[in-house]
């Protein structure tokens, strides 16, 4: 990565320095409570408060990395702004809620949501930065690994010339010979690995799973019985012959980290190998050691979880546990790997960039989720009102003065729970106690118009139709 690149990422991360979680939970909280005095006083200089509210809620989005606790902040000011604005003065209490809500979206979620997305863009730029970085020092590696080729290469072709020479001298004697012949071998062979290993290290080289060739598990078992070990072997070599060369490979390494955690961990014990066909697309590879006979050496473990990273790439699973009589390590894979990327960096990149819409796209459901619960709330709210609060002017109209109130109770609801109605209404008769009920004509009739009904000693003296103030 260049020097300016790095230099503007390191700009811009401190231009954003990630707030604490309440910070930003409060910052929203308090943006959003804006919201319902200014819809129910919007005529006045209250609405200038709008500006920093979405300022602030901009901030938030742009330096609150966590999610929830946004969308907690908002949905908990949307359901306290409800019971809310019937306590206010003045207004149409369900009416100035849904305008609150309408007014929150577009001057705080709005913004919070542009915060957000440039957080999230900010950070899958750094990211993309850091693997492009990584790319860079992988070519950087690749550079020196073939600088060492060029030149430790060349002096094992020298070590090779040189005994070759050597084993043509007349005056040595067959012993001196094969010592020169092993050491000609040994140099020529090390070449070819050192080869293997800068072919690895490019980033166009076949990567981590390729196989580099070497012992088969034939060549690990006859070497660890030579080495004293007891290992009874059923080795199905048509399995590996027909198996993906990195499936074979698979297995082979399958087969020598068993062997080796049971020279580790069961030292004089039995160790039994099998490798057979699973079915008719799969291979199975088991080795099972017997308890040990032996100290047991202490290792760091890394063999089975590097083992089971590489099967996992290749579609396989290892399993290793032990078992009534000892140890056992399990490989089932199939005949062919699961494809592989050629470029894991570029792999890497388009990863960030599906992590980053998806976290965009959740970031966007929050304000539908909004409408969908200030939507369902309205609902509710308009069934509650209909149902236990409101009379239709069909009933209204039927209602006759000088009727008791035992006799309106079957046309009558429960009423208007609380206080009197923020409406503008004349004086009450003396003596009177007034109920109040909604004016609906139905579910889809939206109206804060109230009937007004009051008795004397059990008796309707007056009735009224009260418009929203």
């Amino acid at each position: 990565m260049h020097s300016y690149d790095g230099f503007m990422l390191q700009a811009d991360r401190a231009k954003r320095r990630p707030w604490p979680t309440p910070l930003g939970a409060a910052l929203l909280i308090a943006a959003s409570i804006t919201a319902l005095p200014v819809a129910r006083w919007g005529d006045s200089a209250l609405v200038l408060i709008l500006a920093p509210a979405g300022v602030g809620a901009y901030l938030a989005g742009r330096r609150m990395p966590a999610l929830a606790p946004a969308v907690a902040s908002f949905a908990a000011i949307f359901v306290l702004s409800l019971p809310a604005s019937f306590l206010l003065p003045g207004g149409a209490p369900l009416g100035d809620w849904l305008v609150s809500v309408v007014i929150a979206l577009l001057t705080i979620v709005f913004p919070w949501w542009v915060g957000r997305y440039r957080l999230l863009k900010a950070e899958q730029r750094e990211s993309d930065a850091a693997l492009l970085a990584g790319r860079a020092q992988a070519e950087e590696r690749a550079r020196i690994a073939d600088d060492l080729h060029d030149t430790i290469g060349h002096e094992l072709a020298l070590i090779a010339v040189q005994a070759g020479a050597l084993e043509l001298e007349r005056d040595l004697n067959p012993q001196q010979l094969a010592r020169f012949r092993e050491l000609r071998e040994a140099a020529v062979r090390a070449s070819g690995r050192l080869r293997d290993v800068v072919q690895m290290t490019r980033p166009d080289g076949p990567g981590r799973l390729e196989p580099l060739g070497g012992e088969d598990a034939e060549a690990l078992i006859s070497g660890a019985r030579e080495a004293g070990m007891t290992v009874q072997a059923e080795i199905d070599a048509s399995a590996l012959a027909v198996a993906h060369p990195l499936i074979a490979e698979l297995a082979v390494r399958t087969v020598r980290e068993g062997l080796t955690n049971a020279v580790r961990h069961a030292p004089g014990a039995g160790v039994d190998v099998v490798v057979s066909r699973s079915g008719t697309s799969g291979i199975t590879v088991v080795v099972r050691s017997a308890r040990s006979t032996g100290s047991i050496a202490r290792s760091g473990g890394h063999g089975i979880p590097s083992l089971r990273r590489r099967a996992e790439i290749l579609g396989a699973t290892i399993e290793a546990r032990p078992d009534d009589h000892g140890f056992e390590l399990w490989l089932r894979a199939p005949l062919r790997p699961r494809p592989v990327g050629t470029d894991a960096t570029d792999l890497a990149v388009r990863t960030n960039a599906n992590s980053a819409r998806r976290r965009v796209l959740q970031a966007s459901i929050l304000p539908v989720a909004i409408v969908a619960f200030a939507l369902i709330g309205f609902i509710i709210v308009q069934a509650i009102t209909v149902t236990q609060t409101a009379i239709s002017s069909d009933v209204y109209v039927s209602i006759s003065v000088g009727s008791t109130r035992e006799e309106l109770d079957p046309v009558l609801p429960d009423g208007i729970p609380g206080p009197t109605p923020l409406v503008v209404e004349p004086p009450a008769p003396e003596g009177a106690r007034c109920e109040y009920f909604a004016a609906r004509d139905g579910w889809l009739h939206f109206t804060d118009a109230t009937y007004r009904l009051c008795f004397t000693d059990g008796v309707l003296v007056e009735k009224l139709h009260l418009g929203a103030g």
